[in-house]
């Protein structure tokens, strides 16, 4: 069985890659955005405008942004310009000056572990995979202190441990899928089952669970996995990947009986995805953001995700103008109505487009059924022997 497809699929997932969304017309708003005039200390402003055009994943116009700060800025804003300007800067291929960045943040900085984070996923991209790894280890070493803390502070520092412990499940993740790409799956189970149930990342490594175990060919803890996954959370991607494997991994154990009833679960997990993907789409037709955001997240399509992230981030930056003292001009009236505008579009487009992906989803919904039932057919041949024994040769009559 091939494993490079799904492991590579469940690390574009997992890292969350993703490429700069460009447009003539949203390059004009970031534009008039970053020359709009706005009252207040310069610093934060700038630092304002960078966050929110991030935020939209427009990282040229936040790169200009993040630039205007200087080093007499305050230390909270230069420590988080500093790590927000690195991933820019990695996101647009610039990796030797994200590094310089990222290395800029002090370790004494509550931004210094996801500032290692960033130095992790450029040295990933660049191929530096023990560097990579060295940096996700220290991100996992730093559990101890950040929680150490956890009595002593309170407010935002509660708050930022949440978002630490979080940063250390994902750095625990993407170490597993690394592992589990060596083909190293004692390793690769080890960093998945330090993901507790409670995390958001907890299907992901459900899914890289089985499939570590299956690598190892020990198909009963595969299944144990699998199954929890697609009960816990049937609509995930990740559980349409592994349904179709549930009986393979039986027929692998010689268990033909086994591989035919989690044949017929498939069968039916594939009729109420089809039911849900009818629903969707009958319900996105109204063009009601959270209906449609639901809708995407049943595709797992990462593009239509990042036009919904763009068209959040223009909302972000209608709040930010309407309550800034800019608010009222005419040159923010007219930025504000072409961001308006442009999010009409995104949503009309990300409406067509998830609406005939839900259609096609179907369609593989039911080839996938066919499949199963000729997979059913061949277990129960299986089962009751497979054989052609003497007893199924007519014989003459004399």
């Amino acid at each position: 069985m091939e494993f490079k497809k799904y492991i590579s699929i469940s690390i574009l997932i997992t890292l969350s890659l993703f490429a700069s969304l460009t447009h003539a017309e949203q390059d004009n708003i970031a534009t008039q955005f970053l020359n709009l005039s706005v009252e207040g200390d310069p610093f934060k402003v700038w630092f304002d405008k960078g966050k929110i055009l991030y935020k939209q994943k427009d990282y040229k116009s936040a790169i200009e942004a993040f630039s205007k700060i200087g080093n007499d800025a305050p230390s909270g804003i230069t420590e988080e310009s500093s790590y927000l300007l690195a991933n820019c800067l990695m996101q647009t291929g610039k990796y030797d000056e994200a590094l310089s960045h990222a290395a800029a943040v002090s370790n004494r900085s509550r931004f210094y572990p996801f500032s290692l984070y960033t130095k992790a996923m450029i040295n990933l991209r660049q191929g530096n995979g023990k560097s990579a790894h060295d940096d996700f280890d220290e991100i996992i070493k730093y559990k101890k202190p950040v929680l150490a803390q956890k009595v002593k502070q309170a407010g935002e520092k509660a708050v930022q441990i949440d978002e630490v412990e979080l940063l250390i499940q994902r750095a625990n993740l993407t170490l597993g899928f690394i592992s589990l790409q060596n083909k190293n799956h004692t390793e690769a189970i080890n960093y998945y089952s330090s993901i507790p149930k409670k995390s958001p990342f907890y299907e992901d490594s459900l899914f890289g669970l089985g499939w570590a175990y299956a690598q190892a060919g020990r198909w009963v803890r595969s299944v144990v996995f699998w199954e929890e996954l697609t009960s816990v959370f049937p609509e995930s991607p990740y559980s349409r990947e592994v349904i179709p494997y549930l009986g393979y991994a039986y027929a692998e154990l010689n268990a033909y009986g086994k591989a035919i009833e989690e044949n017929g679960t498939a069968l039916s997990y594939y009729r109420r995805m089809t039911a849900s993907a009818a629903d969707l789409r009958n319900k996105i037709q109204d063009k009601e953001l959270d209906k449609i955001e639901k809708a995407v997240n049943f595709l797992g399509n990462e593009d239509l995700s990042d036009s919904l992230t763009l068209y959040k981030g223009l909302l972000s930056m209608e709040e930010y103008i309407e309550q800034s003292n800019s608010g009222g001009s005419s040159e923010s009236d007219s930025l504000i109505k072409m961001a308006k505008k442009r999010r009409e579009a995104i949503l009309d487009d990300v409406q067509s487009k998830a609406a005939s992906q839900l259609d096609h989803l179907q369609q593989q919904f039911l080839s996938s059924s066919i499949y199963t039932t000729l997979k059913i057919s061949q277990y129960l041949r299986l089962e009751g022997g497979g054989q052609i024994s003497s007893d199924m040769i007519f014989l003459d009559n004399d």
